[in-house]
C-alpha cells in the first residue's frame, strides 16, 4: 500500500479527490507499525493463563485450581507427560522439560530456525510483491469490450454531467483584439427616452453557423435546418421525476436548449491551430443533443485517447476506435467511452491501447435509434500517455 502510494501508481486505481488515496496511505502506515510491533515482540515469553504450581520431587506434581484447568495432579514417579489444555484459556499443550528431558513447543515461527522463518514469510510476501510490481495498471482490450467499449447508448445522467452546455466558460480565452470587437450601439427606448442596456452577448445569425449534416449508413450526408423542429421521436420527452426524462430519452438525440457557435468557443478551449480540444466522453455525449450536434458538425476537433480496433460498421477497414476510461471513485467502476475515427481510406494499424493524438472534423451517423459521433481524421500521431490515464 505504501509502495503504490509513493510511486504514484495509486492514481490508476483511486480518484485523487476525497479520502480514498489518503486512506491507503494511513492503512499502509498502520500495517507497517503492526508489522514492526510483531517483529519486536517475536521472542517475548508467553504469559501463563492457568494458575499452575508444579512441585517436582522426583517427581511430585500438585496443581492448584486456577479457574481454567480445574483439576489436581499428584504424581510420585518419573515419566514424560503432556497435559492437554482444559477450558478456553490455556489453548495449548504443555511439554515440561525436567531432568529426564522434554521441552515446550509453541508454533513453527518460534521453534523453527532462520530457514523455516524465511520460508514461512516468503509464502506470503513473494506472491503479493510479485503481483504488486508486475500487474499492469490497465485493463485488457477484451475486458474493455465486455465493459461496453462499443456501446452507443447515451444515458440521461451522463448527458447531464458531460454535455458541452454545462461546461464553465473558459477564463483563459485570449481576448479579442479591439479592432475585431463588434461595436455595440445603445438603443433608445421610444417610450421612456432612456437608453436600453446592450445585450449580454451578441446574437449569432443562423447564417454564421456551419450547415449541420447527419451522415447516413450509405456514406451520404443530409443537410438539416438549424431552426427546424426536431424530427418525430426526437423531441424531449416530458415526465415526472428529476430531469423529466422517459426510458426513451436516451435512445434518440434530444434538444436540451439553444447552443451556438459562440457558446462552443466560450466554453471549449482551442489549440493554436483553432481545433476544439475535447475529451472522448464529451465527444461521445454530443450524440445525445441535436443542438450541440448542429454547432459541432464540421468543426475541427482534437483529442488524446487510446486505440482499439473498430468492430462496428467497419467492413471496409477505414476506421479505428479511440477510447478513454472514466472513473467515478475507483478502478472497479471504470467505464470506457469510445468513438469511431474514420480515415476515408485504409485505416493505419496501431497496437491495442496505443496512445494517439487525433485531429479531425465532426460528423454524426444514425445507427438504428442511436446517433453516433464520428471523427473524420485529418491527422493522427502516436503520443505519450497523459499524466492521468483515467478521467474522473
Amino acid at each position: 500500500m505504501l509502495y503504490f502510494y509513493a510511486s504514484g501508481r495509486i492514481a490508476s486505481y483511486l480518484q485523487e479527490q476525497g479520502i480514498f488515496q489518503p486512506m491507503v496511505l494511513i492503512g499502509g502506515i498502520g500495517l507497517a507499525i503492526l508489522g514492526l510491533f510483531n517483529l519486536v515482540t517475536m521472542g517475548a515469553d508467553e504469559a501463563d493463563c492457568c494458575d499452575h504450581d508444579h512441585g517436582h520431587d522426583d517427581h511430585d506434581h500438585h496443581h492448584h485450581e486456577g479457574g481454567c484447568c480445574g483439576h489436581d495432579h499428584d504424581h510420585d514417579h518419573k515419566h514424560d507427560h503432556a497435559h492437554q489444555a482444559h477450558g478456553d484459556c490455556c489453548g495449548h499443550d504443555h511439554s515440561h522439560a525436567h531432568d529426564d528431558g522434554h521441552s515446550h513447543a509453541h508454533g513453527i515461527l518460534e521453534e523453527s530456525g532462520p530457514l523455516g522463518r524465511f520460508f514461512a514469510l516468503a509464502i506470503l510476501a513473494v506472491p503479493i510483491s510479485y503481483a504488486a510490481v508486475k500487474s499492469p495498471d490497465a485493463f485488457s482490450s477484451t475486458f474493455l469490450e465486455k465493459k461496453g467499449a462499443y456501446s452507443n447508448v447515451v444515458d440521461a445522467a451522463g448527458l447531464a454531467q458531460h454535455s458541452l452546455k454545462n461546461k464553465a466558460p473558459q477564463t483563459n480565452t485570449p481576448a479579442t483584439p479591439a479592432a475585431a470587437q463588434p461595436t455595440t450601439v445603445a438603443k433608445t427606448d421610444p417610450a421612456s427616452g432612456t437608453a436600453a442596456p446592450p445585450s449580454a452577448k451578441p446574437a449569432v445569425a443562423a447564417g454564421d453557423l456551419p450547415p449541420a449534416t447527419v451522415a447516413t449508413t450509405d456514406g451520404k450526408s443530409t443537410p438539416t435546418d438549424p431552426n427546424a423542429p426536431p424530427a418525430p421521436g426526437e423531441e424531449m420527452k416530458s415526465g415526472g421525476g428529476s430531469g423529466g426524462s422517459s426510458p426513451d430519452a436516451a435512445k434518440t438525440a434530444q434538444s436540451y436548449g439553444s447552443f451556438t457557435l459562440e457558446d462552443l468557443k466560450a466554453q471549449v478551449p482551442q489549440s493554436k491551430e483553432g481545433n476544439f480540444i475535447l475529451d472522448v466522453p464529451e465527444i461521445y455525449y454530443t450524440g445525445g443533443d441535436v443542438e450541440v450536434q448542429r454547432v459541432l458538425t464540421g468543426q475541427s476537433v482534437e483529442t488524446v485517447a487510446q486505440v482499439l480496433p473498430e468492430k462496428v460498421n467497419n467492413a471496409d477497414g477505414k476506421r479505428i476506435r479511440i477510447f478513454r476510461l472514466l472513473v467515478q471513485c475507483c478502478a472497479a467502476d471504470a467505464r470506457p467511452y469510445s468513438v469511431p475515427v474514420d480515415f476515408g481510406k485504409k485505416a493505419p494499424e496501431y497496437k491495442d491501447m496505443t496512445w494517439v493524438k487525433v485531429t479531425g472534423t465532426m460528423s454524426y451517423q444514425k445507427d438504428g435509434d442511436q446517433t453516433v459521433p464520428v471523427l473524420n481524421a485529418t491527422k493522427i500521431e502516436e503520443t505519450t500517455a497523459p499524466s492521468e490515464t483515467t478521467l474522473y
